[in-house]
């Protein structure tokens, strides 16, 4: 049985919440431009990171950095919450499992305060964010990508309204479409249409919250329908996006 899962944000809309009651349905892999925090209340949840699968029990927690290729498996009943985050100017941390009480205590007070709708709530930012620093290990700085690479990445989220494929990806960055997508996936974590899918629902969320309405949304970011909109939106939010826009706006 599918669990209910509840989107909010704070009074400024800068800190996001999601809270999850009950079983979670398996997510495709997946990024976010956002820093995301995330802790274990009830029962356990199976995530999955670059460095490979975790079993997560009441209490643990997890840090998910911008652009950080992640995946959740279906578990059973259980219960967490999630707190995402502009990704501002943040150290090179990496996917982690967090297990430490102060940082739990710090998680409490931002996801309550944010949760509630406070607008003070971003003053408690900085303490969630020195915990995290305290306790995720950190990567060495990548060098910069291939220039090909980069370019098929902007394109990727460009021109959302139109059927732009691998091999339209490939010509557009100078390589073959076997090639750019091997590269790409070791690059990212995740495939050209992969991402492009996140841009459009990225889009199309701006667009809904914004006041136009979801079908005219789904055509805009470049989903065939309403419909195909909806099951997309699903199976990443775990909610439908009428659902979801009364959340957020409420």
């Amino acid at each position: 049985m599918a669990g209910e899962v509840h989107h909010g944000r704070d009074g400024t809309g800068a800190v996001e919440t999601v809270r999850v009651d009950g079983a979670v349905a398996e997510t495709p892999m997946h990024a976010h431009l956002s820093l995301i925090l995330g802790l274990v209340d009830a029962g356990t949840r199976h995530i999955v990171l670059p460095d490979g699968p975790h079993r997560l029990e009441p209490g643990d927690g997890f840090v998910i950095p911008p652009d950080t290729a992640h995946a959740f498996a279906a578990s059973a009943e259980g219960s967490h919450r999630v707190v995402a985050l502009s990704p501002g100017n943040l150290p090179p941390w990496r996917a982690a499992i967090i297990r430490d009480s102060s940082w739990r205590t710090a998680f409490d007070a931002l996801f309550d305060a944010a949760e509630s709708g406070r607008p003070n709530a971003t003053d408690l930012v900085p303490a969630l964010l020195m915990e995290t620093d305290r306790l995720a290990p950190r990567t060495a700085q990548p060098g910069p990508m291939p220039r090909p690479l980069r370019a098929a990445r902007r394109l990727a989220g460009e021109r959302l309204d139109e059927d732009v494929d691998l091999r339209a990806l490939g010509r557009l960055a100078g390589l073959s479409p076997f090639h750019l997508h091997r590269l790409y996936r070791r690059a990212y974590g995740l495939t050209p249409a992969e991402h492009r899918l996140e841009a459009r629902l990225r889009l199309a969320r701006r667009l809904i919250l914004s006041g136009v309405a979801i079908a005219e949304a789904a055509a805009t970011a470049g989903f065939a329908d309403q419909s195909h909109l909806t099951r997309a939106f699903r199976k990443l939010m775990g909610t439908s996006p009428g659902r979801w826009a009364r959340e957020m706006r409420r």
